[in-house]
């Protein structure tokens, strides 16, 4: 007998959609948030927080990105490129310090964080063995222009002070601020270039035996090398002579190491870092944005990097394994910082 079958395909039709809706979220979860997608970050001409720029760039790797190598640049070509989205993001941004960028390119470039706060400590240093000497202790203890002469560089009479480099816009108002409105224009010459190549040389100078005075923070390479309170001292200031924006928020810092009192009036407000991004590619990533706003460290764990550079661990192979260091110590919080990453895009 010729049996006469009928196949009807709706039944299986509707198997099948179970099948695929059920699983969909299977396959979803297994595409990274960044896949298919290349980020370009930078970092400053300064490398005491390339370590933690590189910590970032390995948590965007960890969210699926293709991650460029950071292209080095001045403050001013960072903030630039990132509002041109040439540059996507860069961990070493600085409040106070940068603000005058932030203010240029609001529109484009967001800060995004704190990812440490309390960051550096930051202002003016003398040598200790010429402050001892001489009972310095205050910066306006330069308009004495006998004091000012034992910084005398050029033979002009003035204090040549290593200032910020010429494009830190929000550090060199500071500083000139300071200068003008505490009478030492007549007395102190802020001596300005490169900044690490200035430093450098003073640190020179010191190891000859010669006075130095120096804006600068801690940590850093010099201040790392010359420590507070054994090679250098800060200079307080009896009038902290800020820019109006920046006096409400000021106060006397407290354990300040190289510091006659305790707290101490450097005369400059401490840092805070934040990660500057592209306004427009972050509303375009939420799990980026995520991580960014999890993500933090403290300041001992930047000092105890920058002391490995100093010890001769500077390379870049050195610096991504100090990364990898600190995540490994990290591990359950970064993995949670990755993990809520990945579910602000469900």
């Amino acid at each position: 007998m010729k049996m006469n079958m009928k196949f009807n395909s709706k039944p299986l039709a509707a198997c099948l959609s179970v099948l695929i809706a059920t699983a969909a979220p299977s396959w979803a979860n297994d595409v990274l948030p960044g896949e298919g997608k290349t980020v370009q970050p930078a970092r400053p001409n300064w490398d005491s927080f390339w370590f933690g720029q590189k910590i970032v760039d390995i948590g965007m790797e960890r969210l699926g990105y293709e991650v460029k190598a950071p292209m080095t640049l001045t403050s001013a070509a960072i903030f630039t490129s990132i509002s041109q989205n040439d540059i996507q993001y860069t961990a070493d941004t600085i409040l106070p310090n940068h603000s005058a960028y932030y203010e240029e390119t609001k529109g484009d470039v967001i800060a995004v964080g704190p990812i440490m706060d309390p960051g550096t400590v930051q202002g003016y240093m003398v040598d200790k063995v010429t402050a001892d000497k001489y009972n310095i202790r205050y910066l306006e203890d330069l308009k004495d222009p006998e004091i000012a002469k034992l910084f005398d560089q050029d033979g002009d009479g003035k204090a040549d002070m290593i200032g910020p480099s010429v494009g830190w816009k929000g550090s060199n108002a500071v500083a000139t601020k300071h200068l003008k409105d505490l009478g030492l224009e007549d007395t102190v010459h802020m001596v300005q270039g490169e900044y690490n190549t200035l430093a450098a040389d003073a640190a020179g100078r010191y190891a000859s035996g010669d006075p130095i005075f120096i804006y600068t923070w801690y940590p850093n390479s010099t201040t790392m090398k010359l420590k507070p309170g054994v090679d250098l001292v800060w200079l307080q200031l009896h009038d902290a002579a800020l820019p109006e924006d920046q006096m409400a928020q000021y106060k006397p810092l407290p354990d300040v190491d190289g510091c006659a009192d305790n707290p101490c009036n450097v005369g400059w407000l401490p840092t805070v870092y934040y990660i500057g991004v592209n306004k427009e590619w972050a509303a375009e990533n939420p799990a980026a944005m995520s991580f960014f706003n999890s993500f933090e460290m403290v300041l001992n764990d930047r000092a105890e990097q920058n002391v490995k550079m100093q010890n001769g661990e500077g390379r870049e192979e050195d610096i991504a394994r100090h990364a990898q260091a600190w995540i490994d110590a990290h591990e359950e919080k970064f993995n949670a910082w990755i993990e809520t990453a990945k579910a602000a895009v469900q």
